[in-house]
């Protein structure tokens, strides 16, 4: 199976220079748990509960977010397996950001999986 049949294209994001407490608010109005960081349509980096709550919520998310270089990112044709699985599993990875041609695409989160895994 691979990333593009079961990742979300509807997705948030938010940009580097928001307000963590805003972040915060549209998180929990969407009830998820993390946030691709776009600036100029360009993945920067991601955001998530555990980066924001030992952040002050008048930081800017530039400040807290995880950079690209700290996160991995997946490609649309990479492949969905059971090692996969178990490296989210492992590391407590909730999401992913997913790419096309370097431009983010969708988002791939544990509950993605689940989904077709029932």
């Amino acid at each position: 199976m691979k990333v593009k049949d079961v990742m979300s294209k509807n997705f948030i994001k938010v940009s580097p220079n928001d307000v963590v407490g805003d972040v915060i608010s549209l998180l929990y109005n969407e009830r998820l748990y993390y946030a691709p960081v776009v600036e100029d349509d360009e993945l920067v980096g991601w955001i998530d509960v555990l980066s924001i709550l030992t952040s002050c919520k008048h930081s800017k998310v530039e400040d807290v977010m995880l950079y690209l270089y700290e996160i991995k990112v997946l490609n649309e044709d990479d492949e969905i397996d059971e090692n996969f699985i178990n490296e989210m599993i492992n590391k407590r990875i909730i999401a992913y950001p997913v790419i096309k041609n370097n431009k983010l695409v969708g988002v791939l989160s544990i509950f993605d999986i689940l989904k077709v895994k029932k």
